[in-house]
């Protein structure tokens, strides 16, 4: 292949996106970016592969769950939902209402989203699947606790069990896992408790 054609380094793109270059090394391994080999032996990554993964990658599907898009009402936190199934993130989106009937919902589909989203503006509470295409909540979950400022409360979701979860990598500290589906009662039940200790500190 000729090595003239505009490309990036695996570097190049980790760094562009804002992810690690394994996540951008398995990607081009599963063919979801078009890669070739310099003479020299150095990966090259198609930028018109990977402009077009990005692109989709940022998509939203038309059945996308709609949330409030006003300023939350006073006192109640902004909440991020993370999820490629949609009726997994219509659920959360119920439940958290229960709790915070005025607050500012958004959602992403995958990693990637959740990044854009939270370097816009970071959310008072993340709640994320952990298996997702492109960018999974684990990758997604170290970028943000990698961050100065995180979420006060951070809730990881999966079908699969805690033990499972941990042999594809560690949780960062503070985050909560739950089973999927999620139980409405223990859920309802963490945000409260959340909420409670977050008014005594205040005091």
């Amino acid at each position: 292949m000729s090595e003239n054609r505009r490309s990036y380094s695996p570097k190049q793109l980790a760094d562009k996106l804002g992810v690690s270059v394994q996540t951008v090394q398995r990607w081009a391994d599963a063919g979801q970016v078009k890669a070739w080999k310099t003479l020299g032996g150095h990966r090259k990554i198609e930028a018109a592969s990977a402009d077009a993964l990005i692109r989709s990658m940022r998509a939203t599907e038309d059945g996308a769950p709609k949330r409030k898009v006003n300023a939350p009402s006073e006192g109640f936190p902004s909440v991020l939902l993370v999820d490629d199934d949609l009726a997994a993130l219509e659920v959360a989106g119920l439940l958290v209402e229960e709790v915070y009937p005025g607050a500012l919902i958004g959602t992403a589909q995958n990693g990637f989203q959740a990044l854009e989203a939270i370097g816009r503006a970071t959310p008072d509470i993340l709640i994320t699947d952990i298996v997702m295409p492109h960018i999974d909540g684990l990758e997604m979950l170290r970028h943000v606790a990698a961050r100065a400022g995180r979420p006060s409360l951070i809730i990881a979701t999966s079908v699969l069990a805690r033990e499972e979860v941990e042999r594809m990598g560690e949780l960062p500290a503070g985050v909560v896992f739950m089973h999927k589906p999620l139980a409405p009662d223990a859920f309802v039940g963490l945000l409260r408790s959340h909420t409670a200790r977050r008014e005594r500190a205040a005091e």
